[in-house]
């Protein structure tokens, strides 16, 4: 049988500033965390007690099979879904014993996602595109379009503002999409397949980028990939294997210089 969470008061939601303290627990963290899905007569465990810590400025990459639990875990990181059983705590809220409402409101502050898909709106620019989680906050026109010039130009897309998705690459798509997920400045990134659809010289620039956003900005970077070249960029690689986590280990970091070398080899060629 699956267990559901006890009935608690939950006291007022609050949302932690950009600057955490010097106390501050992880970034995000599960104690126990399962989701069971009925299917007809059967009971479907897609997580079993899953127990995960993640610090902030750490770029996270969860691999495995399909069918192996990591979607649901995703989801349920990003608060799309509740789990079972077990706690989920992000920013120090309790996040599965909140309503909707609430956790719709997590989502806008704190989190920001990158899908494979870029899922841009094809009739409107970049710039509109990125505007558009500021429009969900309510922020006035003036104040969301200096916010989104900023996240664009953080990205190297400022010449691109005015143009729709069908007239920029699949890169540059993907960079309106980064720029869109950082716009309401969130300490939390979620990328699902990320380079999916990119080709290889792509795929390392935007990986690139990724990368300079841990780094530069402080930002806790969760990303699935089926790509072995991408999550050996990760600072630490989790492994999902029927609803558990399997593997959870650290990548050693790479040599000096190693990005600019490969750069400097490609422009020869």
């Amino acid at each position: 049988m699956s267990r559901s969470p006890a009935p608690r008061s939950n006291p007022p939601l609050r949302l932690l500033s950009r600057e955490p303290s010097a106390a501050e627990p992880a970034l995000l963290e599960l104690q126990g965390v399962g989701k069971d899905y009925v299917s007809g007569p059967e009971v479907v465990h897609a997580l079993i007690d899953v127990d995960l810590e993640i610090p902030r400025g750490q770029f996270v990459a969860i691999v495995g099979a399909s069918g192996s639990g990591k979607s649901t875990l995703m989801n349920i990181l990003g608060c799309l879904d509740r789990p079972s059983y077990g706690a989920y705590r992000l920013g120090g809220i309790d996040v599965g014993a909140r309503s909707v409402d609430e956790r719709a409101l997590v989502r806008n502050r704190l989190l920001g996602f990158i899908f494979q898909g870029f899922n841009l709106l094809p009739r409107t620019t970049a710039l509109e595109n990125v505007e558009l989680p500021l429009v969900y906050r309510g922020l006035p026109r003036q104040k969301r379009r200096r916010m989104a010039l900023e996240a664009l130009e953080q990205v190297g897309l400022l010449e691109r503002v005015s143009h729709r998705p069908n007239e920029l690459s699949g890169g540059q798509q993907q960079r309106v999409a980064i720029a869109r997920a950082l716009v309401t400045r969130p300490p939390l990134l979620l990328a699902d397949e990320p380079t999916g659809n990119l080709d290889s010289r792509t795929t390392l620039e935007v990986m690139d980028l990724l990368e300079k956003l841990v780094e530069t900005e402080r930002i806790t970077l969760v990303l699935v990939t089926h790509e072995e070249e991408i999550a050996a960029r990760a600072h630490r690689v989790i492994t999902v294997r029927d609803g558990r986590i399997q593997d959870d280990s650290y990548n050693a970091p790479p040599p000096p210089r190693q990005k600019a070398d490969a750069e400097h080899s490609e422009s020869e060629a």
